[in-house]
């Protein structure tokens, strides 16, 4: 039997850490030179949704709750992993001085709080999932309407995700960006949230009548 050790603190934000920009990868490493820029093409542009969450202040907002959050997760969760582990070493330590009924039993019920909690953790990932989706779903319709106004404004033919597109280096005055960021800040710059609770949603789906058809 093996107890994995509760990671959700990690997990959970993991899509939003992602979203960090890269660092150099040596400290104090020399900055790079500077990259001799073509013209800018007309009508092409780009953005990063991961540059416009890490560098808004309602990103930074949203990525602090979640960690907060995954970090209340681990704490509720490492002291059902501890408590397994210490009765899973007194069982193997105990277990040749019992007689084979007992310790059947034993290592029976060990093997069902260890199912039990494992459940329980993966619900907890869902929940931080399902929490992370949601409040980057108010910050995307948030950013929407900004985006097509910054897109109008530039005179945009098209528009290139460049986390997605394939794109390794642009002419920044063809990237929206640094102006999505500005103009989020203006709108936005914080949200209040708390965990979602899908143990306790389920149950009320369920229980709720169904309609009358007429």
């Amino acid at each position: 039997m093996n107890v994995r050790t509760p990671l959700v603190a990690g997990l959970a934000v993991s899509a939003l850490i992602a979203l960090a920009p890269v660092a150099s990868a040596q400290t104090g490493a020399a900055p790079a030179p500077p990259i001799a820029q073509g013209p800018p093409i007309t009508g092409y542009c780009v953005f990063s949704l991961n540059e416009i969450i890490s560098g808004s202040k309602v990103g930074q907002a949203v990525v602090a709750r979640l960690k907060v959050l995954g970090a209340q997760v681990s704490a509720e969760l490492q002291p059902e992993v501890d408590s397994i582990r210490n009765d899973e070493n007194a069982l193997r330590t105990q277990a040749s001085s019992m007689d084979q009924a007992t310790l059947q039993a034993r290592q029976a019920n060990l093997q069902l709080r260890a199912t039990n909690f494992e459940k329980r953790e993966q619900l907890r990932q869902q929940e931080m999932q399902a929490t992370q989706q949601k409040q980057l779903g108010v910050v995307g319709r948030q950013l929407t309407p900004i985006m097509n106004d910054i897109y109008a404004q530039r005179h945009c033919a098209v528009l290139i995700d460049a986390d997605s597109g394939g794109v390794r280096i642009v002419n920044p005055s063809m990237d929206l960006s640094p102006a999505a960021i500005s103009a989020l800040d203006l709108k936005i710059q914080t949200l209040t949230f708390d965990r979602e609770h899908l143990d306790t949603q389920a149950p009320a789906a369920a229980a709720a009548p169904p309609a009358r058809s007429r």
